[in-house]
């Protein structure tokens, strides 16, 4: 890495800092924040809320809770605590972790000591409906009994895909059924069509040559010896100038009689039609104990492969596979030996490298709370008449055709990518998680507001058993209300509750058999062939931050980039692959993943020479309606970054060095609400100096620090009145310092360390909270406890606080030993079920926070261990 990228990183880090600071005080008071306590403050008072405790979550739709209060009129230096209970209808935003409650219904309010006719009650009746009502997932979560147990996916396949074991460079060359060669238009080649790899042959029953890195491999049969290629085919210099071939060109040397050969061996090359994995070792085997429980997993492989005694366990894709050897056979298992339960959590003191691996366990809590997030409902209200918004073309390959799905009396058409149904001579399509209907097999559609119920009978035999999880949930004159779980995205609930990915059955080659089946071809030369993703052997694994199954097949196809098997309609001609080339100081590469059933794409292009210190690169991410674009362009030391998403965030950031000063720039909006910041970093003598500022709407900052050996000091200025300071020292190569942030008399203060190991943060608030987040690569890990202020609402109807001697109620003016307002209930309640039942609250809130801020902290990765959100390549 050169000076200038160092230098460019490390006024970054100090902005960061700053920010992440000021952020961090503003998320202790942020009334639109999901922490808590929150506070609110009127011309007629104040108020404190403090967070829910839940009472039951009923069918992830209406959740119903306990909330402590205080509460101050503006006229009155009396404060008075309280306690409400609550339902409410409930959203859910995995993505955020986040649950948004509406239809608030107060069910009781008690503030002893006080009629129900005060000011104070209308007063917080009035914050409580005024404040956002964002509650964490985890907080919820973390209250549920352990013996909430949502309904399993029964008839999942239980047979375990062919699994290859190499200690040995190898690649796993997957055909998705039987392999469909298909011509090469204006040449004597053919090309094998439904295969993630570029692979052709010189006629009918020439050799095959497959592009493997920059390099090509080459064998007389798919299930041959293969070896590096000596000469290729003269006419590969006739391929058409389209994009289809883009790839295979830039894969050509220059002499295609004479291409340069590595000189190493070739790779090994397991050919496979049908669902496999490839279980690759760097060497033999090495086994690293995990505990002292005889549990031992296998580190120099990437696959999760385990060791108990001389019993092997792999984990694929959610689903425990084991054998004695590891050549098999093996068989599935819903049940692991007891030494699996002593892998160390992800967010305790001892985590674990492979802590993650404990969402995939059964019996863990991790795996428990992984089936609730999976069978949690996530919802969309779709308005009337906006099908044009769409802009749905649904086109088929030749007329439309359709095959029976069995034992339902309902049809799936076989020659589109879209998921149409025709059933009782009507139309369906379940597109983006919403349904929709026609008269017609192309449309035009309309959105459905009612579904027949014989759809929920769609077995997991059938390609479509994805749309089951997808529901009308209700509708009104203006809109209809869709829901869907994970079983929509391929990520299934087991009876043993656990999650796994695919319905484990092979659908390979299920739309060009079908078309064979029925023996049209609509006047092309071949069926037409459409990808339908697989359980097996595109390294399927399960992200329990997002809640959320992630595909890459970086391990088992040619490509860097995310990417996927080839999708090709013989109408447009035309399919996709995802591709990269790279050597010592060159990276290129083209990528793209798409799921059907989702309607969820990812495609990238990049360009790095890291000699020149120059590039690009591009990055699509979209879901349905909503996308996420990225373009960065770097030159000559200056760097041009542009993003914007459907949500209508946009902005520009600009990083330019002359000489020995850089200077950052930039602007970021939403709406109406817009951002700038520019910075100045240049260097004085021995010391770095830099200063900036940073404006948004009504609202501005300004920072300055200087780094002198190995020092930093720092301050923030806002035009509100916060303030802040930073310092942090520099010593044999770790990083330490602390900072103070004020605002409206509320302070944060936070300490760093940085060192090889990954970074410690801990925080206090002037109210007594405090927290410690931890980084080590990808993997995060927080803490959180509440300050001495936090409250909890009774069963009885007081209010507690937790103290080092015990449980304390606290009371309000002139209430001593009074009789609570909540009457017959305090009664009902004894002392000994209120406090178990605080002390439980008290757990929940603390595990609820800490599980939250582990995922903040983590940025939602809290997954993988090594290789994070993506698998790195195998060469």
């Amino acid at each position: 890495m050169n000076s200038q990228t160092r230098s460019s990183r490390r006024s970054w880090a100090w902005l960061a800092v700053l920010v992440l600071i000021a952020s961090a005080a503003h998320a202790q008071q942020d009334d639109d924040g999901s922490w808590y306590p929150r506070s609110i403050t009127s011309e007629r008072g104040s108020a404190v809320i403090h967070a829910p405790q839940v009472e039951s979550w009923t069918d992830f739709a209406v959740l119903s809770a306990r909330v402590a209060f205080e509460i101050r009129r503006a006229d009155s230096d009396e404060q008075w605590v309280g306690a409400l209970n609550f339902s409410a209808q409930t959203d859910t935003n995995l993505a955020v972790r986040e649950v948004l409650l509406h239809d608030i219904e107060v069910e009781s309010l008690n503030i002893d000591g006080l009629t129900p006719d005060a000011d104070e009650y209308l007063l917080i009746r009035d914050a409580f409906t005024s404040l956002s009502r964002r509650v964490p997932l985890d907080l919820v979560l973390a209250y549920l009994p352990k013996d909430t147990a949502p309904a399993g996916s029964a008839g999942l396949s239980a047979e375990p895909p062919q699994i290859f074991v190499s200690t040995e460079p190898a690649i796993l060359f997957f055909v998705d059924g039987d392999p469909r060669i298909l011509p090469i238009e204006g040449t004597d080649l053919t090309f094998v069509l439904n295969t993630p790899w570029d692979v052709v042959r010189e006629g009918d029953g020439g050799d095959l040559f497959l592009c493997h890195g920059s390099d090509w491999l080459t064998a007389t049969d798919f299930d041959a010896d293969w070896r590096w290629a000596t000469a290729l085919s003269e006419e590969l210099s006739r391929l058409p100038d389209t994009d289809n071939w883009d790839r295979v060109r830039s894969c050509l040397p220059a002499s295609l009689s004479n291409p340069k050969v590595p000189d190493t061996e070739p790779p090994s090359v397991f050919y496979t039609n049908s669902a496999a994995e490839l279980l690759l070792f760097d060497g033999d085997p090495a086994w690293t104990a995990i505990g002292d429980e005889g549990l031992s997993y296998a580190s120099n492989t990437e696959q999760e492969l385990f060791q108990v005694g001389e019993q092997n366990y792999l984990l694929l894709s959610g689903r425990w596979f084991s054998s004695d050897s590891l050549e098999g056979p093996w068989s599935l298992q819903s049940s692991l030996p007891d030494a699996f339960q002593s892998i160390p959590p992800a967010d305790g003191d001892d985590a674990h490298e492979k802590s993650y691996v404990r969402a995939s366990v059964p019996g863990t809590e991790e795996a428990w709370e992984a089936a609730l997030v999976a069978s949690i409902p996530r919802t969309a209200e779709i308005q009337r008449g906006t099908e044009s918004d769409l802009a749905l073309d649904v086109t088929y390959a030749g007329e439309p055709r359709f095959a029976p799905i069995e034992d339902t009396g309902i049809e799936l058409a076989v020659n589109t990518s879209f998921q149409v149904l025709r059933y009782g001579g009507t139309y369906y399509l379940c597109h983006n998680a919403t349904w929709l209907t026609s008269s017609s097999a192309t449309g035009p559609w309309v959105f459905a507001d009612s579904i027949p119920p014989v759809f929920k009978d769609i077995p997991p035999t059938s390609p479509a058993y994805n749309t089951t999880f997808v529901d009308v949930e209700g509708e009104d004159l203006e809109s209809i209300f869709y829901s869907y779980t994970s079983g929509y995205e391929e990520a299934y609930v087991t009876e043993e509750n656990t999650v796994v990915y695919g319905t484990g059955y092979d659908y390979g080659g299920f739309f060009v058999s079908m078309a064979l089946f029925y023996g049209f071809y609509d006047g092309y030369p071949y069926p037409p062939y459409y990808w339908w993703p697989p359980t097996y052997g595109y390294g399927s694994w399960y992200n329990p931050g997002t809640g959320r199954y992630g595909e890459a097949i970086v391990g088992y196809g040619p490509y860097g980039a995310a990417g996927g098997a080839a999708v090709f309609n013989p109408e447009t001609g035309v399919y996709g692959r995802g591709q990269a080339v790279w050597d010592n100081d060159e990276f290129a590469g083209r990528g793209f993943a798409y799921n059907p059933n989702t309607d969820t794409s990812l495609s990238r292009n990049r360009y790095i020479d890291f000699e020149d210190n120059e590039g690009w690169s591009q990055r699509v991410a979209r879901r349905g309606d909503e996308w996420r674009y990225t373009e960065s362009e770097w030159e000559d030391g200056r760097m041009v970054t542009e993003f914007e998403s459907s949500r209508g965030t946009e902005g520009t950031v600009v990083r330019e060095r002359d000489g020995d000063t850089i200077t950052s720039d930039g602007e970021i909006s939403r709406g109406d609400r817009s951002a700038t910041f520019e910075t100045t970093r240049e260097r004085e003598g021995d010391a770095i100096v830099s200063e900036g500022s940073i404006t948004g709407e009504n609202r501005s900052a300004t920072f300055d620090s200087v780094i002198e050996d190995g020092q930093l000091s720092g301050n923030i200025q806002g035009s509100e009145g916060g303030s802040g300071t930073v310092d942090r020292q520099l010593n044999d190569g770790e990083i330490t310092g602390g900072g103070t942030f004020t605002r409206n008399g509320n302070t944060i203060e936070t300490d760093v360390t940085r060192d090889a190991d990954g970074v410690t943060r801990e925080f206090e608030t002037s109210g007594g909270g405090q927290g410690v987040s931890r980084r080590s690569g990808d993997d995060g890990g927080f803490v959180y406890e509440s300050g001495s202020g936090d409250k909890y609402a009774g069963r009885d109807g007081n209010v507690y606080q937790k103290t080092d001697s015990g449980w304390s109620k606290v009371e309000n003016p002139g209430t001593a030993n009074a009789q609570s307002g909540f009457g017959n209930r305090q009664a009902a309640t004894s002392r000994a079920d209120n406090l178990a039942g605080l002390e439980r609250d008290y757990q929940s809130r603390q595990r609820g926070f800490d599980r939250y801020g582990s995922h903040r902290a983590s940025g939602g990765r809290m997954s993988r261990g090594r290789g994070g959100m993506m698998r790195r390549g195998r060469r």
